[in-house]
């Protein structure tokens, strides 16, 4: 229930036992992988610094790098998983789709770090379960909800700060942090149920998130959300016209 359990508490074990070091803390970011392959698994180690990602294989012939640039989203769907979608073709029967590859972290977890790091190298949309060290901190709103999800849905806290929004909870797949510009639009259905509209699978793919409000919606909480989502524009004629006169 999550009357048992806190931000901190959950910020907290994100961070014990989740097998990273002070070298971790990277740049660069060293984590120990298997990826996924249709026969079998590669094993080798995942490194990210400002270059780039980079799967340094045991096998040689397996090792892959690609700038930021060349990504089109990272995906951090568990503290074990990261995916990694490409604009490289798969050709042949996949008929040109991209290519997404997928690592499973070993003896360890993502470190909240990375998280940071990721966000200060990639401006397109990114995905994260995982919670950055500023989730911790006092949110401009905290509220209780359950996410509607097929089959087995989770109840966790909606957590509004200055630049972002989190989904807290206990079920680890379910979690989400997304700065403002990883969400294309949020809509109040009703009084108790909230719709988050995601970037997820990059190229512009949305994810609809709903959630049931387990109490009405705080005064201001989603007016405060809304502008954070579609924050005022410029005018470029009324600034055109400005600058000429």
């Amino acid at each position: 229930m999550i009357s048992r359990f806190t931000l901190g508490a959950i910020v907290a074990a994100g961070l014990v036992g989740s097998g990273w070091n002070a070298a971790a803390a990277g740049p660069p970011f060293e984590l120990t992988v298997e990826k996924d392959q249709s026969f079998g698994s590669s094993k080798g180690t995942l490194v990210i610094d400002v270059q780039g990602i980079e799967f340094r294989a045991t096998d040689k012939d397996d090792t892959r790098k690609w700038s930021y640039i060349d990504i089109r989203q990272v995906q951090i769907l568990t503290p074990t998983r990261i995916d990694v979608l490409t604009y490289e073709d798969q050709g042949g029967l996949k008929m040109g789709a991209d290519r997404t590859v997928q690592f499973k972290v070993v003896g360890g977890k993502v470190p909240p770090e990375l998280i940071v790091f990721l966000h200060n190298q990639i401006r397109r949309p990114m995905m994260t379960a995982v919670m950055p060290p500023s989730a911790s901190e006092p949110p401009l709103y905290r509220v209780p909800v359950k996410y509607e999800r097929h089959y087995h849905g989770s109840n966790g806290m909606l957590l509004l700060h200055d630049a972002s929004l989190a989904y807290v909870s206990q079920t680890e797949r379910d979690g989400r942090y997304w700065r403002m510009t990883d969400i294309f639009a949020v809509l109040q259905l009703d009084p108790y149920r909230l719709e988050v509209l995601a970037y997820e699978g990059g190229g512009g793919d949305l994810r609809r998130f709903t959630f049931q409000i387990k109490t009405e919606l705080p005064d201001g909480f989603y007016q405060a959300l809304w502008v954070r989502v579609n924050p005022p524009t410029l005018d470029l004629r009324n600034a055109a016209k400005a600058q000429v006169r």
